[in-house]
């Protein structure tokens, strides 16, 4: 059976509980989570935090669940609304989200662990984002070069490693 989704914005640092709220109350619940590698004066260390800070997508189990204790729930800020009225969230989203997620872990990666020269990137942040570009080899621990189409002939150029996505 399809339900809706709706977005939920939390509050700081309390997806996890508000996550776990709404599952005690029988809502459907889906926050996903990246995994990404931190520098600490004690070395690297990887930490598992929302892909999106603040927000985890809910949705009701059956058609007569209401979204009003949403707002109640320990965690929860508020249900994202535009115009007064709380906006469904396309399911095809989140299934593009789920499939992008680690089999084994359950978490989104910041960027692949390894990058072979000739395969297809976003660019997801900065100045270039939302273009599609060609992994050349990496300069630095932080910065990569890439091949961008750029009317009709590639144009290389290094963007932050942490700013492009498989």
């Amino acid at each position: 059976m399809h339900h809706c989704w709706y977005l939920v914005f939390c509050k700081p640092r309390r997806e996890m509980q508000a996550a776990d709220s709404l599952e005690e109350q029988e809502y459907a619940v889906y926050l996903p989570r990246l995994r990404r590698r931190a520098r600490r004066a004690r070395g690297t260390l990887e930490l598992e935090e929302p892909l999106f800070p603040r927000y985890l997508f809910v949705s009701p189990t059956h058609d007569e669940q209401s979204l009003a204790p949403i707002r109640s729930t320990r965690g929860v800020s508020h249900l994202v609304r535009f115009g007064g009225q709380c906006v469904p969230v396309d399911g095809a989203l989140i299934e593009a989200l789920k499939q992008r997620e680690d089999p084994h872990t359950g978490c989104h990666h910041l960027y692949p662990p390894t990058l072979r020269p000739g395969q297809r990137v976003m660019i997801t942040s900065g100045p270039l984002a939302g273009m599609e570009a060609i992994f050349q080899a990496q300069n630095s621990e932080e910065r990569v070069i890439v091949l961008l189409d750029c009317l009709g002939r590639g144009t290389r150029t290094q963007v932050d490693r942490q700013a492009i996505a498989v």
